[in-house]
């Protein structure tokens, strides 16, 4: 007795195989899916209360951090110009210190150039 086996068949017998093991795996996951939804819809039918709650607060929420961002912003705002008004006195300041250092040295100066003749007509006399 002999067996003859045409490529054809065995490919589609590979082809059937693969499609089987697909189809099992696919049942599986199929499974656990409709596992994991009766998890999640016993655990929401639980905490019903909880998340109505929730999501009822959840406006009032939204509206108190847009409030809050405002705020912080007319904060930013009032910080920005109060940064403004401090660097240009500063700046104003150390303009002024420095005409009033130059003006401290040249006061200096006419005064060591009047000590200087002070003595010099001293020394000149004895």
């Amino acid at each position: 007795m002999s067996i003859t086996l045409d490529l054809s068949v065995v490919a589609w017998f590979i082809i059937f195989c693969i499609a089987v093991i697909i189809g099992v795996l696919l049942i599986i996951v199929l499974r656990n899916c409709l596992k994991i939804t009766d998890k999640l819809n016993k655990i929401l039918d639980d905490n019903a209360d909880s998340v109505g709650k929730t999501l009822e607060a959840l406006p009032g929420a939204v509206t108190n951090i847009d409030e809050l961002a405002k705020s912080a912003k007319g904060t930013l705002d009032k910080a920005t110009s109060v940064v403004t008004t401090v660097e240009d006195s500063v700046s104003d300041t150390i303009d002024s210190f420095s005409f009033n250092a130059e003006n401290i040295l040249s006061i200096i100066n006419i005064a060591s150039s009047v000590v200087k003749s002070i003595i010099s007509s001293f020394s000149s006399k004895n």
